[in-house]
């Protein structure tokens, strides 16, 4: 086939099985994904749904594999015994560029197959311009009923604007960046919608009026531009499949040097969990394992207790590698060690990490060091956890071994990055660039620059005033003139621009509310100061009650 003119089309079917429960369908099913399809003809199952893929180069050719693939399914189907539900059957076209004016034409055991523009696959609407729009507005209305019921329960039921952010990181922006790798392209009607849908929740959570720039509402709330989320999830997934270097943000990530996991493919029944206490032993072969990271470099370290005497044995491990890398490969040298002088002999290991010893009994292995320990240990011995820095001699004479082992300057035990380092890097890139693009913007949210010119996720601001005075968007004569609202100004005459700080600051008419605040001080550190920042809030909240004695039409 011409990849360079290859055309893509997915006709979809819903089946109706057996009642004899999923078990019995797997088998049933995976007879069909058996079936010796045509070149560039490919069949994905996903519970009761089969998916078929065709490439071809033109209508001609792209009928006749469709046919030919449909009736070898047709043929399965009876022979199992399982009929498809032709009134859910469905074609969707992909061409190389746009969208089909006369598609083809397909049909399935005498019935036309019904021809879509769009089509939901587990949970992402799936375009034929496969420009992923179609799936942003399904989750913006989606996301929008969300809010709706957020909404009422803030004002009802007192839900804080920090509550809600805390909602939308952990629930509605993994809504948003659902399966993003296979819808995210990064173009500009993509970032648009995707910055709308944010917004919306931003206004929610700070409060703000709507004239507020979408950045400004990001910076006060300290939640990070969706896009760039999207970006970086993108990058993980091929980063975490591939393996392969990524270049995100114009920084390149070493995936290929990433640490990997064997998955297991063994049945639960045979596993055999690993048993742990917490006793210190005294008697038989005592081990004591520790791992340690000093000024970047990383070492572990197991030292051997036998009657009189103390081994120790010192491992350097990459610079790049985790305490928890260190401390496993303690572990796991140790058993080495173990097995090769004292096959048969009764062996206690004592290692004071406990998320080591968690990771052994957890069935789903993230870590091949792990698995190896998992295969390796035997009954003769015994995995203890002490607790660190308490005076126990051999967990001290581990500790300081490892920390000997560090300090060598040849690595002997090389380890790929941790897939948390990666993890670490791609957040801090993102917070980079979200940085730049704060101070690139050269006309929306400067006002807020000014007050707050570092980006922080730690940062929530959800009183109304409050983002009041850092947006410079609230109810004063300034932003009234500015949006053509009303033609006023303060009452006073003393300043032009009869703004948010005017009245924070200056205004001789709320004067005698202003008892700690004074001329000359910044919105920054009235914020950091409770008493200055309830103050504040008197403040903007009699400019509010009493705007008809502050203000005067011009």
């Amino acid at each position: 086939m011409d990849r360079q003119r290859s055309k893509w089309h997915t006709p979809y079917s819903h089946l109706y099985y057996p009642t004899d429960g999923p078990l019995y369908w797997i088998l049933i099913a995976d007879e069909a994904l058996k079936i010796n399809f045509d070149p560039d003809v490919r069949l994905l199952a996903y519970a009761d749904d089969f998916y078929l893929f065709v490439a071809a180069t033109g209508k001609q050719h792209f009928q006749a594999k469709v046919t030919r693939a449909l009736e070898q399914l047709d043929l399965w189907s009876k022979k199992a015994k399982i009929a498809f539900a032709h009134e859910k059957t469905k074609l969707i076209p992909f061409a190389k560029k746009g969208w089909y004016k006369h598609p083809p034409y397909c049909s399935f055991a005498g019935n036309s197959i019904k021809l879509e523009r769009n089509l939901k696959m587990l949970g992402v609407i799936i375009d034929d311009r496969l420009n992923g729009l179609p799936h942003l507005d399904y989750i913006g209305g989606r996301m929008l009923r969300i809010l709706n019921r957020l909404t009422i329960a803030k004002h009802k039921r007192g839900l804080s604007g920090k509550v809600l952010k805390v909602l939308y990181k952990r629930a509605l922006e993994r809504i948003l960046v659902y399966a993003a790798p296979a819808w995210w392209t990064g173009t500009a009607n993509q970032k648009n919608r995707l910055l709308s849908i944010q917004r919306k929740v931003l206004l929610a959570v700070t409060g703000a009026f709507r004239t507020t720039s979408t950045a400004a509402l990001q910076i006060a709330s300290g939640v990070e531009p969706i896009d760039l989320v999207c970006d970086l999830e993108t990058a993980w997934f091929h980063l975490k499949k591939s393996h392969v270097d990524y270049h995100l943000f114009g920084v390149k990530v070493e995936g290929s040097n990433m640490e990997t996991a064997t998955p297991s493919l063994s049945h639960p029944s045979s596993w055999t969990p690993v048993q742990w206490d917490k006793n210190i032993a005294s008697s038989d072969l005592l081990i004591y394992s520790d791992g340690s990271k000093i000024d970047g470099q990383v070492g572990a370290a197991f030292c051997v207790i036998n009657e009189d005497t103390c081994q120790e044995h010192q491992y350097r491990l990459s610079d790049h590698c985790s305490v928890f890398q260190a401390e496993a490969v303690a572990i796991k040298n140790a058993i080495k060690w173990k097995r090769s002088n004292f096959p048969t002999s009764k062996c206690h290991i004592h290692t004071d990490s406990l998320s080591v010893l968690m990771a052994l009994q957890n069935c789903h292995i993230h870590h091949d060091i792990i698995s190896w320990i998992r295969l390796n240990i035997d009954e003769h011995t015994a995995l203890h956890w002490v607790k660190a820095h308490i005076g126990i001699i051999g967990n001290e004479t581990a500790d300081k071994a490892a920390k000997s082992a560090a300090a060598k300057e040849v690595v002997d035990s090389p380890l790929g990055i941790p897939q948390s380092s990666i993890k670490r890097q791609l957040k801090s890139l993102l917070i980079s660039e979200w940085q730049q693009r704060w101070d690139r913007s050269s006309e929306k949210g400067r006002f807020t620059h000014a007050i707050f010119p570092k980006v922080s996720k730690s940062r929530c601001l959800f009183n109304g005033y409050d983002i009041q005075a850092v947006t410079n968007h609230g109810l004063c004569p300034h932003y009234l003139r500015r949006f053509n609202l009303r033609s006023c100004s303060c009452r006073c005459g003393e300043d032009e621009r009869d703004d948010i700080q005017h009245y924070i600051f200056t205004c001789p008419l709320l004067g005698h509310l202003r008892k700690r605040i004074r001329h000359g001080d910044d919105i920054l550190r009235v914020l950091s100061h409770p008493i200055l920042r309830e103050e504040m809030r008197t403040l903007l909240r009699t400019v509010y009650l009493k705007e008809l004695n502050i203000f005067q039409e011009l």
